[in-house]
C-alpha cells in the first residue's frame, strides 16, 4: 500500500502524521521540537528522520513512502530547504521529498490549494500567512526571535525578563513578576539572569509564559501590559496581512493555531475577541500542521 508521512515540526514539539492516499489517518507519533539551526541543521534532521521511522513502524508499513512534506520552522529559506529535503531523501524515507515550513504545513490544513484567508500562528514564535482572493499570498512576521516573533511566547518571555531587571535598576514600575522567574531560573538575584539568558534557548524563554499569565491576572501592572501588548502584536500581524491581500469581497477568516491562540490558549480569547471586532471571521475548526502536511505529501 502507498502511503504518505507528513511533519509539523515546531519550537515546541514535532508531529508526525502518516495517512494512505485518500487522506486517512493511520498512524501518528509526536517529538521533541525541530527548530533548524542555521549553523547546524543535523540533528534536527536527525529528530526528523527517527520520527517518521517510529510512526511507520506504529502503522505496520516499510519505508520508503509515496511521498513525505516536511513543514519545519526555520526551514522557510531556499538553501534550508534544499538541506533538509536532500538529507532526508539520502535517508531513504520517502521516493518524493518536499520541505518547507510549520507555517505553510498549518495554512494547507486550514484553507487547501485555493481557499482565500489567514493564519495567525502565535506559540515559542509568531507567523501570519495569507491568502487573497485573487491567490496572492503573503507572509507577515515570522523573521525569528532577534528580528521579530512579536506577540509569541518567546517574545512575552523576554518582555517578563526586561521588566524584572529594569524594575531591579528602578526604571520602571515594580512587578511581582521577579521572584517566580528568578525561582524557576534557580538563580537569587536579577543579576544572575544575564549568565542565564546568555545561553537559553527560545523554548526556554517562552517557559515564563505561565508566570506572566499568573501574575497578570493576579493584577500585576507590569504583566497585564506584556499580555495586552502581545494582543496588539498579533491582531496587527493579521491586519497587515488582510491589507495587503485586499479588497476582500466578504468578511476574511482567520485561523488561528499554536499554543497561545488555539484553543484553551491563554491568548485565544482576547486575540479572537479582537479579530472579531475587526470584522474577521474565525475559522471554524482546530487546525492540524501534520493533516496539512499530510495533504501536501499526497499532492508531491
Amino acid at each position: 500500500m502507498s502511503f504518505y508521512l507528513g511533519i509539523d515540526g515546531g519550537g515546541t514539539r514535532t508531529r508526525v502524521g502518516l495517512v494512505d492516499g485518500e487522506g486517512r489517518e493511520l498512524a501518528r507519533t509526536e517529538g521533541p521540537p525541530t527548530l533548524i539551526d542555521p549553523a547546524s541543521p543535523e540533528s534536527t534532521i536527525h529528530v526528523i528522520i527517527e520520527l517518521c521511522r517510529r510512526v511507520v513502524e506504529q502503522a505496520g508499513e516499510v519505508l520508503p513512502a509515496a511521498g513525505l512534506w516536511a513543514g519545519v520552522a526555520g526551514a522557510g529559506n531556499e538553501p534550508m530547504r534544499g538541506t533538509v529535503e536532500k538529507a532526508l531523501r539520502e535517508a531513504g524515507i520517502a521516493e518524493r521529498v518536499s520541505a518547507g515550513t510549520d507555517a505553510e504545513a498549518a495554512f494547507a490544513d486550514a484553507f487547501g490549494d485555493s481557499q482565500p484567508g489567514v493564519l495567525l500562528i502565535a506559540g515559542t514564535g509568531s507567523i501570519a500567512l495569507g491568502r487573497g482572493a485573487d491567490g496572492s499570498m503573503v507572509r507577515v512576521g515570522g523573521w525569528g526571535a532577534h528580528l521579530g516573533d512579536e506577540g509569541s511566547g518567546f517574545a512575552i518571555g523576554m518582555a517578563a525578563l526586561g521588566a524584572v531587571v529594569r524594575g531591579r535598576d528602578g526604571r520602571s514600575a515594580a512587578t511581582s513578576l521577579g521572584p517566580p522567574i528568578l525561582k524557576k531560573v534557580g538563580v537569587d538575584a536579577p543579576e544572575g539572569l544575564i549568565e542565564w539568558v546568555a545561553s537559553a534557548g527560545k523554548g526556554d524563554v517562552a517557559s515564563f509564559v505561565p508566570i506572566v499569565f499568573r501574575e497578570a491576572k493576579a493584577g500585576d501592572a507590569v504583566a497585564s501590559d506584556i499580555v495586552d501588548g502581545a494582543v496588539d502584536d498579533l491582531v496587527a500581524h493579521v491586519r497587515t496581512a488582510i491589507d495587503r491581500l485586499g479588497p476582500w469581497p466578504v468578511s476574511p477568516v482567520v485561523a488561528c493555531a499554536g499554543g497561545l491562540i488555539s484553543e484553551g490558549g491563554p491568548l485565544r480569547d482576547p486575540v479572537a475577541a479582537a479579530l472579531e471586532a475587526s470584522s474577521c471571521r474565525l475559522f471554524g475548526r482546530e487546525v492540524d500542521g501534520a493533516r496539512g502536511a499530510c495533504r501536501l505529501a499526497i499532492g508531491l
